[in-house]
This record gives C-alpha cells, structure tokens and sequence, in this order.
C-alpha cells in the first residue's frame, strides 16, 4: 500500500479507468464520485488520505473544488491528473493550478504512476540499523 493514498477519493467526470487501475494495483481503496460538490460531500463526510481529480464536471470548477476540500480537510493530499493529448489546455489548467493553490501537484497519468511507484519504493527500502 503506498503511504498516504490509502483511502483515495477519485474525483472524475469522465472515464477514468486508467487512473482507477493505477491507485488500485498500488494498494488503495478507492472511492469514485463524478463531481466536485459530490467530492465535496464525501469529504465531509467520509475518511480519506488523499483526493485525486481528473475531471470535475460543470456544478464546480477544478480550482474550486480543491479549495472547498482544503477548507474542509486542510491536510488532505490532493492531486490532479491532466490529459497528456490536451497540451495546450494542460499549460493553461497547469498555470492557473500553480498560482491558485501552488502545493497541488500536477501530473499526467504517466508521472503520477511513477509518483506512486517511487512512494512506495521508499517504504520498502529496509531502515538501517547501528
């Protein structure tokens, strides 16, 4: 299980079975919602260690989604996944992330699997003892 995406909240409008598959085999328990005020509701609601939007629909922007759950759970790790095909949207989303809420990493399915991967080989390097 990789540390800190153990209860993942998948925020996504659209398909995303990739991004599914990836928290899944990486060992999280993964709740789906299609929008940000469902998002918004499950977090109030409900127990998770991370938040990772692909899509956010039309009630609630992706900007505003992000702020909203950090008003509700400040801690919370959030994540968002842009579509590597869309390059010209992704640097404008990108952009608009970075200055809005400058701690919210952005990926494309590719690096966030990596993410992952390196997440998890950290915990299972052995801790060295004198």
């Amino acid at each position: 299980m990789v540390r800190g995406f153990d209860r993942t909240l998948l925020v996504c409008s659209e398909s995303c079975e990739a991004v599914k598959k990836c928290l899944t085999s990486a060992g999280c328990i993964v709740t789906k919602v299609s929008d940000g005020g469902r998002a918004v509701y499950k977090i109030r609601r409900g127990i998770f260690d991370a938040v990772v939007l692909v899509s956010t629909g039309k009630e609630m922007d992706l900007v505003e989604t992000i702020l909203t759950v950090r008003d509700i759970r400040p801690s919370i790790q959030m994540i968002v996944i842009i579509d590597p095909a869309s390059t010209e949207r992704n640097s404008i989303a990108a952009s608009v992330i970075a200055q809005a809420i400058p701690k919210v990493p952005v990926f494309t399915l590719a690096e966030f699997q990596t993410h992952l991967a390196s997440i998890d080989g950290e915990e299972e390097q052995p801790k060295k003892t004198r």
